[in-house]
């Protein structure tokens, strides 16, 4: 076989090698041109750079912002109002007038309970009701729309005529005069007798005057006068 035939055949067999990469191989390459051998290169060395070494470093203190304290609150002094009391009612509550209200005159005979209220109240009266721990006494509460110079409150010793006969009798006459009172101003008047208690004797047949002209004799007055 001559040497062309040879090269034809090397080309077929390198042809069908490579067929399963390349697929069509280019006329005008005859031959495969040496694959150039890769030159060798030298490498540089390279010193790895040494790590710095970590130095402690001193923090400076930490300054603490001074704390102020809250201002003290003044508590508010509280303002206490002082309202005038109400007037009292008027006509007073539960007194007793004249049938045809003409004289504009009020009285009412006090409970114990009321009495001691007022007694609480009235230092002048606190005074007077020792004698009542000895003596047979009577109380009214009276008042005038117009007020009065002066009062005379007069009224009946009564009691059981004897302990057989429980028919009430008259066993003396108290008058008791005080000074002057405002317009519809209520003032308690008590009337104090001499007779001893014990013996079941009781004030009643109460009346008061109010009077606008001199008094006649020294106020304040008491007097009681025994009936036999």
């Amino acid at each position: 076989m001559g040497s062309t035939e040879m090269i034809k055949s090397k080309k077929l067999a390198l042809a069908i090698a490579l067929g399963l990469i390349i697929t069509v191989t280019p006329a005008s390459a005859a031959t495969k041109s040496p694959t150039p051998t890769p030159k060798a290169t030298a490498t540089k060395k390279v010193t790895p750079t040494p790590t710095p070494k970590a130095t402690a470093t001193k923090k400076a203190p930490v300054k603490k912002a001074p704390v102020k304290k809250a201002p003290v609150k003044k508590k508010k002094k509280k303002v206490v109002k002082l309202t005038p009391s109400p007037s009292p009612k008027w006509p007073p509550t539960g007194f007793k007038t004249d049938p045809l209200g003409e004289t504009k005159l009020y009285m009412k005979i006090p409970t114990a309970k009321e009495l001691v209220g007022i007694l609480s109240a009235k230092t002048a009266l606190s005074s007077q009701i020792k004698a009542c721990t000895k003596f047979t006494c009577g109380a009214v509460s009276v008042a005038s729309e117009i007020g009065c110079r002066w009062w005379q409150v007069t009224g009946d010793l009564v009691g059981a005529t004897s302990t057989e006969n429980r028919t009430l009798k008259t066993f003396g006459k108290v008058t008791t005069s005080v000074t002057a009172s405002d317009p519809q101003k209520v003032v308690t008047i008590l009337l104090i007798t001499t007779e001893p208690i014990g013996s079941g004797h009781i004030i009643s047949n109460i009346s008061a005057d109010c009077n606008q002209g001199d008094p006649a004799g020294p106020i304040p007055n008491t007097e009681y006068r025994a009936v036999g």
